[in-house]
């Protein structure tokens, strides 16, 4: 159908880059603080993905098939989280649980995509899947507005909409950060806070889409020169610098500081749209990660909490060799789930590639 269908080795150099960041951030306790800005290049790269492929399925056929879209998630996204469930429930038997975790709570949170609302305090070892819970919430609404609104007007208008979507949603981000900076909204067990609130977060998934379509010529094809790969160095540079310095709770970065971030995000995955081949994103170590990313995602945070018995307090030794033994499981576990689950299922998911001329439409 055209070169979004393609595989693009550059991407999944993109995808290998924001999950180490991820990585480095829980590894290091927080230390090296900046890494929560992976999620952010998930973020971006998702809805440039996701927009570009509906907008080019609407432009050949007229309309989105409505099965094939959401069929598709539920293969890609589903088995690794039930498989990542099933290890909280065996980790719950032998870890003592803090008063407010619920183990209930937690797996039907995880389950069913509501983490990213239910207050910190109650989700144990899966609270980092509130950025899948964005993800979904983003997925359930923006196909059904991209093909019953925005892609009927004029691609001018298309534009202006989501641009003022975005910039209602930065200001609403701004205004919860501002009025509940100390502690997020509570609502008995549900809480409201600017770093995990859908409404608050999908800024970066809606300028990744509104990317697709700006980029766009005549809604098929992309039209943007990048200059080489000094161009890269820089952004990566910089990215590397704020992952290692930018602290997740930074004034400058909570008061619209996040549109910067979004954008260097942005301008990264540009480059990897318009190179392909790029040897720095393409190289083996990168592609590996990349391949991988959503299992290593999904699974590291748990194996890490699981080997936290093994630290010995004080000790610069233990912690090297407990961080290096944590890595090498989580990505070995990664690797037997790609191999074992993810790529067969990828077979059976790629059967609904071909999508847009199904009757079950949006």
């Amino acid at each position: 159908m055209s070169h979004i269908f393609k595989y693009n080795p550059s991407l999944d150099g993109l995808r290998g880059i924001a999950v180490i960041c991820v990585l480095l951030v829980h590894a290091s306790y927080g230390k090296i603080s900046g890494g929560f800005l992976g999620v952010d290049l998930f973020f971006v790269l998702s809805g440039y993905l996701i927009t570009a492929i509906l907008l080019k399925e609407f432009t050949l056929y007229d309309n989105i098939s409505y099965f094939n879209f959401y069929i598709k998630r539920f293969l890609r996204l589903l088995p690794p989280l039930l498989v990542c469930i099933i290890l909280y429930s065996i980790y719950q038997f032998f870890i003592v649980s803090t008063d407010n975790e619920n183990p209930l709570l937690i797996v039907l949170s995880s389950l069913f995509y509501f983490v990213n609302i239910v207050h910190k305090s109650y989700l144990g070892p899966l609270v980092h899947l509130w950025s899948l819970s964005v993800e979904e919430h983003f997925y359930l609404f923006w196909p059904i507005l991209m093909a019953g609104l925005i892609f009927k007007f004029p691609k001018k208008k298309q534009i202006t909409f989501i641009t003022i979507f975005i910039l209602i949603i930065t200001a609403f981000r701004i205004w919860v950060y501002h009025t509940n900076s100390i502690e997020p909204m509570r609502f008995g067990i549900f809480s409201i806070d600017s770093y995990r609130f859908t409404l608050c977060r999908i800024d970066a998934i809606m300028i990744g889409g509104l990317a697709a379509i700006a980029l766009s010529k005549n809604n098929t094809s992309f039209n943007i020169n990048i200059q080489p790969n000094c161009g890269l160095l820089i952004l990566l540079t910089l990215l590397g610098f704020l992952v290692l310095f930018l602290d997740v709770d930074n004034l400058v970065w909570r008061y619209g500081g996040f549109i910067a971030t979004n954008l260097l995000a942005l301008a990264i995955i540009i480059f990897a749209i318009k190179n392909p081949n790029n040897k720095i994103l393409g190289n083996s170590i990168l592609l590996w990660f990349g391949q991988r990313s959503y299992g290593i995602y999904v699974y590291h945070y748990i194996i890490f909490l699981a080997m936290e018995p093994l630290r010995v307090s004080g000790s610069i030794l233990n912690l090297i060799l407990v961080t290096i033994l944590r890595l090498l499981v989580s990505l070995l576990f990664a690797e037997i789930s790609y191999r074992l689950m993810e790529k067969p299922i990828l077979k059976l998911k790629n059967r609904f590639q071909n999508m847009g001329n199904k009757k079950s439409t949006i």
